[in-house]
């Protein structure tokens, strides 16, 4: 038979690991598109993160486990205000070290995310997370976890590999300003 303590060990660690992050934020409450500034409240238990503003709108700019990424607001009207829709991207500066068949190995193995070579052959992954109507703070909390998850295993499965087979030392991601994507991508 096994013990009990051997589930309840973990669970305890995992509860007390999460207990930090939860008792930075309260996760009460609905978020929106418009919700520019609780995002960036909820991303910051994560790691850094910064309002940025361009013609197409504000954004995030963050940086969590050394890798640094992007929330765009999309889908929204002409005056940049009811987002319906929030992504998170982060890329590297491949120089020709990553392929297709990595990206396409990486989609068909997975459910959450999107990853390519962007305009510029660099390695590009997204996650898109739908805000229509508000989520939750909890919900929307789970789906940092999810992005800070899945970023984590694509720079150690595809990445850090891509650059090492490459015979290029593994790379810190892009720190540029914006990740090269069609003009039209944040508007409706």
């Amino acid at each position: 038979m096994i013990s009990v303590r051997l589930f309840a060990v973990p669970a305890l660690v995992a509860l007390l690991g999460a207990g930090p992050v939860l008792a930075q934020q309260s996760l009460n409450g609905m978020i929106t598109g418009n919700d520019v500034d609780r995002i960036a409240e909820l991303a910051r238990a994560y790691g850094t993160i910064e309002r940025r503003e361009d013609a197409d709108g504000v954004w995030l700019r963050g940086e969590m486990d050394g890798i640094v990424y992007t929330i765009s607001f999309l889908n929204c009207n002409d005056a940049h205000q009811e987002c319906t829709s929030v992504q998170f991207r982060a890329w590297w500066e491949s120089n020709g070290a990553h392929s297709m068949d990595r990206m396409n190995q990486w989609n068909r193995d997975r459910r959450f995310s999107a990853a390519y070579l962007d305009a510029n052959n660099n390695a590009t992954i997204e996650w898109d997370v739908n805000l229509a109507g508000g989520v939750t703070a909890t919900n929307f909390d789970d789906s940092i976890q999810w992005w800070q998850a899945v970023v984590r295993q694509f720079r150690e499965q595809v990445v850090d590999p891509g650059f090492e087979a490459a015979g290029m030392a593994p790379s810190a991601p892009s720190t540029s300003a914006t990740p090269s994507a069609p003009p039209a991508a944040r508007s409706k």
